[in-house]
């Protein structure tokens, strides 16, 4: 019994399954569990869909502990989704009814807008009258935009996964970690390539299915005021929160959303309403606060789950918490700063270029100084190996070989 169950600490002992075998394994429980909250309650009630939930609850958050199919990125889409699908339907079930005294139910018109939600905008009824709109109105995008515009903007975002995760792919992660710890300034071209290859392979996820969603679901035309890029060039960000709240992408900010940010600014009022005056101001910092340590945690189980909870808790537990929450913290700081400084200074400042190129140079220096923290886990565990794209890699590698003169600045992951 112990021997089958130590399948589930993660890494090497877990099972690999046949390629195509494994998505549906570890969707099937999450399909379930929509399945089953949209029953209405007349016809199941909330405790019985709590009982049923039980199992698959547990098999969404412990298949990626047990399972693989020896492709590193299909891993981490299994690890993150399954961590997210798992928040999302505790809170269907179990944080909702409990906390705020409501059926275990959802429809399946929110379940759709929780998923595109992040993408893609869905207009809601006015609530009084507008310019535009009168009270009750439907707010109506109009299509400007085909699919092929679609296409155009994912194969930009191919090539540029492609070269620059070409070249990252020559790098292993204990080079990546000597190179912070022994040569700063092009440790700060890595993380500059990093972001890069980030912000292009999330556009390409983002691209893909908005492709799917206009040609089957909008019959192959769009509006662009509906639709947002998944990742808005995080390089460009002016400051921590702008990055987090603007520019990375919003894959889960309707899960976070609903937990743990809604339950913890409710459980916060309630303890605070009585004894504190500003009990709300305070609710909502730890909410937002909260959000980011359900991103670490998210990062920290993938790296769990893919390295092995032995090898994680001995190299790598914490280090995505010491990302996510000082990104965390340092967001509220420049809020903080935004409501008790910056009114007192020039507005001729505020809108200087000088302004602007501090806020820049500080979101940067911040940002490379955290990034070994979450770059060391995930560039270890090799994820950057399996990235798909790899058109120009035999290209790349030619060029290395013809010029020496480069390869200081390459990884050892090259045949010659």
């Amino acid at each position: 019994m112990i021997e089958s169950l130590s399948i589930f600490i993660g890494g090497q002992n877990r099972i690999t399954l046949p390629y195509l075998a494994y998505p549906p394994l570890f969707t099937s429980p999450s399909i379930l569990l929509a399945a089953l909250i949209v029953i209405p309650n007349a016809k199941l009630s909330t405790t019985l869909k709590q009982i049923l939930s039980i199992p698959l609850l547990l098999a969404v958050f412990f298949i990626p502990f047990g399972f693989t199919n020896g492709d590193r990125v299909i891993d981490l889409v299994a690890g993150v989704m399954n961590y997210n699908l798992f928040l999302r339907f505790l809170e269907l079930y179990w944080v909702g009814p409990f906390l705020q005294h409501r059926p275990a139910y959802a429809t399946v018109e929110s379940l759709w807008i929780d998923f595109w939600g992040c993408m893609r905008t869905f207009p809601k009824p006015a609530k009084e009258d507008t310019k535009d709109l009168k009270k009750g109105e439907v707010k109506v995008y109009k299509k400007d935009k085909k699919f092929y515009h679609i296409i155009l903007y994912l194969l930009g975002n191919m090539a540029m996964t492609d070269v620059i995760g070409s070249y990252m792919y020559t790098f292993t992660g204990t080079e990546l970690v000597q190179i912070n710890a022994e040569r700063p300034v092009f440790f700060f071209f890595i993380f500059f390539c990093c972001v890069l290859t980030l912000n292009s392979a999330f556009n390409c996820v983002g691209y893909s299915l908005q492709l799917g969603y206009c040609i089957f679901v909008e019959g192959g035309s769009y509006s662009s005021e509906q639709w947002r890029s998944l990742m808005r060039n995080p390089v460009f960000s002016r400051t921590i929160d702008d990055l987090w709240s603007n520019r990375w992408h919003q894959l889960f900010k309707s899960t976070w959303l609903a937990f743990p940010f809604r339950p913890v600014r409710i459980l916060t009022v309630r303890s605070l309403s009585k004894t504190v005056k500003n009990s709300k101001s305070i609710a909502f910092v730890l909410a937002s606060i909260s959000v980011f340590v359900a991103s670490a945690l998210m990062h920290e189980y993938v790296i769990a789950a893919n390295m092995g909870w032995p090898i994680y808790c001995r190299f790598y537990m914490g280090e995505q918490c010491i990302f996510f929450v000082g990104h965390g913290i340092a967001a509220f700081l420049e809020n903080v700063i935004k409501m008790t400084i910056a009114p007192k200074l020039p507005k001729a400042f505020k809108e200087s270029i000088l302004c602007r190129a501090l806020q820049h140079t500080w979101t940067i220096i911040f940002g490379y100084y955290t990034f070994y923290y979450i770059m060391k886990g995930f560039m270890t565990w090799g994820f950057h190996h399996d990235n798909p794209l790899v058109f120009s890699r035999p290209w790349l590698y030619d060029q290395i070989r013809s010029h020496p003169a480069v390869l200081p600045y390459i990884g050892s992951n090259v045949p010659f």
